[in-house]
């Protein structure tokens, strides 16, 4: 498993670009049922949908996951305010399995 300093590395790292995409949650019938357990639209503040270089452990890490209605991959942020080198890497993956 790869290691980040901050969210911003991680992001770069796996996704090749991205268009925030805030109505989502609008746009998408049936988003809660591809979102990871751990995300609501109450801890999500905002939604991009992405370009990725490839779906592998770090893209789930990122929380990314696939919306088959709309045949995008779709990227949750869960932080507001802070730029995004100074944020954390994260790591839903373990939320989701454990």
């Amino acid at each position: 498993m790869k290691k980040f300093e901050s969210y911003k590395e991680q992001v770069n790292y796996s996704v090749e670009s991205m268009v925030l995409f805030n109505k989502y949650t609008e746009v998408s019938e049936n988003w809660f049922e591809y979102v990871p357990e751990t995300l609501t639209d109450e801890n999500v503040y905002q939604w991009y949908a992405v370009d990725i270089w490839q779906e592998n452990e770090e893209t789930e890490r990122l929380g990314i996951f696939y919306d088959e209605d709309l045949e995008l991959y779709i990227l949750p942020v869960t932080h507001w305010g802070t730029p995004w080198e100074g944020v954390p890497a994260v790591d839903f993956s373990e939320s989701v399995e454990g």
